[in-house]
């Protein structure tokens, strides 16, 4: 079932606690999700302004609408939560996932801004900018993991991501 040799130790047990938390970890994500998307909508309206421009706003709402189907497009793609193992144990490259490793990530923090800007909100732009770092601090502790599980196979897959080539450009070597 699982790849790694660091996870077959004890997988059965790791296997077992995984079905027992499964539900509560689906509904701490949901909870966490849609209390996410609640509290942008009020940093919104709390703090919406005249766009600078109709085009900047209207520009802003496709962006958050192009965000929001990238998304989709990943959820889509995955079918299962990003934080449950898969029970194929292989790893996702297709669809959003050539161009991103965490696809459902970027296309919320665009659609976020793009939310913000349409909204001329500067609160939901600084939050739009938190949920960003939130989620690159997060998607390294993931990026470990399926290092572990993956090994070379991931990095390789890592390196052929526009994200992933991007980010070689402009940083330098992948985080091992």
């Amino acid at each position: 079932l699982l790849t790694s040799p660091s996870l077959r130790t004890g997988s059965s047990r790791w296997i077992k606690i995984a079905h027992v938390l499964r539900p509560l970890l689906v509904f701490a994500h949901i909870f966490v999700a849609i209390s996410n998307i609640i509290a942008f909508f009020v940093f919104i309206m709390i703090d919406r302004h005249i766009p600078i421009s109709p085009l900047l706003s209207w520009a802003g709402l496709a962006i958050a609408i192009a965000g929001a189907a990238f998304l989709a497009w990943g959820i889509a793609t995955l079918k299962i939560a990003t934080f449950i193992l898969p029970t194929n144990g292989k790893l996702i490259v297709v669809g959003p996932y050539r161009v991103t490793s965490h696809p459902m990530y970027f296309g919320g923090v665009i659609a976020g801004f793009g939310l913000a800007t349409w909204g001329a909100s500067m609160l939901g732009l600084v939050y739009a900018l938190v949920i960003a770092l939130t989620l690159i601090v997060i998607s390294r502790e993931e990026e470990k993991n399926l290092i572990e599980r993956f090994g070379n196979a991931y990095l390789e897959y890592k390196k052929k991501t526009l994200a992933g080539r991007m980010y070689s450009r402009l940083i330098g070597e992948y985080i091992r």
